[in-house]
């Protein structure tokens, strides 16, 4: 199973210093929020799908800090079925 971390700008912008940050083969940048980065993860639709319909996107394209622990489509795909649905 693969998780990713998203923390709010601030805290993504030490990992750039040294390398950059992949999510799904998409950079993530400092510049963007985590909404902003996510969408652009082809390993993290089911994630985004979920906080679009838990209503949660604006809030998290606030200030934050925010942490958001991102599993990818995959490890979705290992719940039970009918877990993602509810």
């Amino acid at each position: 199973m693969s998780l990713l971390v998203l923390g709010t700008n601030a805290s993504l912008a030490p990992a750039f210093a040294q390398e950059p940050v992949t999510v799904g083969g998409a950079p993530m940048f400092p510049s963007k929020n985590i909404i902003e980065n996510a969408v652009n993860s082809k390993d993290h639709t089911t994630l985004v799908a979920a906080v679009k319909a838990a209503g949660l996107v604006d809030t998290l394209m606030g200030p934050g800090p925010f942490t958001v622990f991102a599993p990818t489509n995959a490890a979705f795909g290992k719940l039970p079925a009918g877990t993602v649905d509810m």
